[in-house]
């Protein structure tokens, strides 16, 4: 035989130690070592680093396929605690870090002591997991596959961006709980809630019928020109907050119907006979002539002096004018069986709105909060370092909230960081421990 002896690698096996507070050190298991860049068990030995009060063993990738090897000449330097399956482990841990950040909201402070570590290195991790987090492919949609929502809750907050105030508006669904809707916007016009209307109808498997919001005018403006038969329930944040309106739209040949109901906010919550009152008026949607430009010929030209008109109240006109103008109704009532009766001879939109309302709100007081909680929790989540743009804190927040949709995606991704063999003993419960045994991770 001619030539150099070519040793042949194959897999490593080495034990995982624990050092006491007294400095005793045993061992806890035995890990298989395997690359970290390209998970491969061909790997070699290669030598030793230092450590506090000790020397730990140093391995490298042989695998001639490796993409670190792209790059360098020689194989993926690494120890035991940044080898493959026990970061892998420990991604896993950070998985339930994760969670408490993002879909909890909970502070650094209480997951420093849940986690048992510092809250210098839990604020790292959130940096870190915020930087993979933007790097998260499919923000255009933010639900995997289309829910079964026939209903959306509208609300809007806002926040600080170098001292402009930017809103963000968000539509969350009744039956999914999750939110089909995000858009950051310097202003919260009717063209901004129609976009968001707009997406969280396209991440539905049918076509929304209902809209609860608060009572601003761009909401109300947006329902009433949707197109289609639409109810919109509206709880205004003003005095009497024990008031609600539920307006239902149709339309028939070229006029639309406004069916607008005043109720308690309690209505549906007990079974019992209920008041209300309704009112119906109809508006064409024929565009009217545009009349000329300039005085009409003829006309005088010295027009008398009209008195002084009164100071109206700030507001949309007519919110609550059902109250005191509508016709009085009465419903029976059963939320304990999803059943509501009107009185007969009454109109089909009447009963058909309470009705849909009905499903919405059965032992429930009308409350416009399914958006609000969500839309507070990202205040209090959002951190906005670094370059803040419109653009920027919109594919943050649509990136966390896909997460909160989705927790499943957090499996998909991977940080940077790298995290000490001591964050993962920490928090190695026997249980999970023994778990691991019968996968076959540790030996």
């Amino acid at each position: 035989m001619v030539g150099r002896y070519k040793k042949e690698y194959g897999s490593l096996w080495r034990p995982v130690e624990i050092q006491t507070e007294n400095g005793t050190s045993f061992s806890l298991a035995i890990i298989e070592v395997r690359c970290p860049v390209c998970k491969s068990p061909i790997i070699g030995e290669y030598g030793t680093h230092e450590r506090i009060n000790s020397r730990v063993d140093v391995f490298q990738c042989k695998n001639p396929n490796c993409s670190h090897r792209k790059i360098f000449k020689q194989g993926k330097q690494f120890i035991l605690t940044s080898s493959h399956l026990f970061q892998s482990l420990i991604l896993k841990k950070l998985q339930g870090l994760f969670e408490d950040i993002i879909i909890d909201g909970a502070k650094h402070k209480t997951i420093a002591k849940k986690y048992n570590i510092s809250e210098a290195q839990v604020s790292a991790l959130r940096s870190e997991f915020e930087i993979a987090l933007q790097n998260l492919d499919g923000l255009d949609s933010l639900v995997l596959t289309s829910q079964a929502d026939i209903a959306i809750a509208i609300d809007e907050t806002f926040l600080k961006i170098e001292s402009t105030s930017i809103y963000i508006i968000i539509a969350t669904g009744y039956s999914s709980r999750k939110v089909l809707s995000v858009k950051v916007s310097t202003s919260r016009s009717e063209e901004d809630i129609m976009e968001v209307f707009q997406e969280a109808d396209a991440n539905t498997s049918t076509p929304l019928e209902v809209v609860t919001s608060d009572g601003l005018n761009a909401t109300q403006s947006m329902v009433k020109n949707v197109g289609r038969e639409m109810t919109h329930v509206i709880h205004p944040h003003k005095k009497p907050f024990d008031q609600a309106i539920i307006r239902h739209y149709r339309y028939e040949h070229n006029e639309r119907i406004t069916t607008t109901i005043g109720v308690k906010t309690d209505f549906f919550k007990t079974r019992s006979k209920r008041r209300f009152r309704y009112m119906e008026t109809r508006t064409t949607l024929t565009p009217k002539k545009k009349r000329k430009r300039g005085r009409p010929k003829g006309s005088k030209t010295n027009k008398k002096k009209k008195p002084p008109r009164p100071k109206k109240k700030r507001g949309r006109k007519g919110l609550y004018s059902v109250f005191t103008k509508g016709t009085i109704g009465y419903a029976t009532i059963d939320p304990y069986r999803d059943k509501l009766e009107v009185k007969k001879g009454m109109s089909n939109a009447v009963d058909a709105a309470l009705n849909t309302t009905l499903c919405l709100f059965s032992l429930m007081s009308i409350q416009n909060n399914l958006s609000e909680n969500i839309n507070a929790l990202l205040r209090s989540m959002l951190r906005l370092t670094g370059p803040k743009t419109i653009e920027s804190v919109e594919q943050r927040i649509r990136a966390t909230v896909k997460i909160r949709n989705h927790p499943e995606l957090l499996s998909e991704i991977l940080i940077e960081r790298k995290v000490r063999g001591e964050f993962l003993l920490n928090n190695l419960s026997v249980l999970e421990y023994a778990e691991l045994c019968e996968r076959g991770i540790f030996m």
